[in-house]
């Protein structure tokens, strides 16, 4: 229709008649063009919040999860310390039950096992250059260096307690109930123990480090969240 409009405008040569045919058409392609882009900016924010979303559920689950590894890491550490105060003592407890499950308990450590998958696949995909804030994109990256670290020291500290030949097992053997239901429990060689305590040491720094770690791992998520708090939209 509008091309008909034109030709004729062209034959009768009604130059003016035919500049505002144009401008119609500029402006009816500019108004297209807005529309189009206005349409992928609205998609491309929902799947930016649904993202922001799914990082708010999971870095919440990270608090929880890190709260309660470093509970159980810092259990570890008083046992461990408190074996320690034993070895330099040089004097076996008379109650060697409860030192046998202290010596269990200095055999644990606690580690965040709950990581937001949802910040994985982002880095994995090179996504994260998509998320629009500034502020939140520099607190993930703050967050994934402090997990890589806490990562190293998990498998130091693993690698050191697993180790069959370093100390720990060689003085303490643990007994295995006959079901399922029954406690486990722990027998301890006095002299092998003594003969321990360089690793019983390293133990102890290691789980030290750990802890400070994870300390620095609910920072970075509190941070995170912050961040998220400002930029996710509330759903009317």
């Amino acid at each position: 229709m509008l091309l008909r409009s034109v030709s004729k405008h062209v034959r009768e040569q009604n130059w003016f008649a035919v500049f505002i045919d144009f401008l119609i058409v500029v402006v009816g392609v500019f108004i297209g063009i807005q529309v189009a882009n206005w349409n992928a900016s609205n998609i491309q924010q929902a799947k930016e919040q649904k993202i922001l979303q799914q990082l708010q559920k999971e870095f919440e689950l990270t608090v929880a999860d890190t709260h309660n590894s470093m509970e159980k890491n810092n259990r570890s550490i008083q046992a461990n310390f408190a074996v320690l105060k034993v070895i330099n003592q040089k004097t076996e407890p008379e109650d060697s039950e409860t030192f046998a499950k202290t010596l269990m308990a200095a055999g644990r450590f606690g580690s965040v096992t709950y990581q937001p998958s949802t910040l994985a696949e982002l880095l994995a995909s090179g996504s994260l250059s998509d998320i629009s804030s500034a502020d939140l994109r520099a607190a993930l990256v703050q967050f994934n260096h402090t997990m890589a670290t806490h990562k190293k020291l998990d498998d130091l500290v693993l690698q050191r307690i697993s180790t069959p030949h370093d100390g720990f097992h060689a003085a303490v053997t643990l007994q295995m109930g006959s079901s399922s239901k029954e406690e486990m429990t722990a027998t301890y060689d006095w002299q092998q123990v003594l003969a321990a305590r360089e690793q019983f040491q390293v133990l102890y720094y290691g789980k030290m480090g750990l802890s400070s770690n994870m300390l620095q791992l609910l920072k970075d998520c509190e941070s995170v969240l912050n961040e998220l708090e400002a930029v996710i939209k509330p759903i009317h």
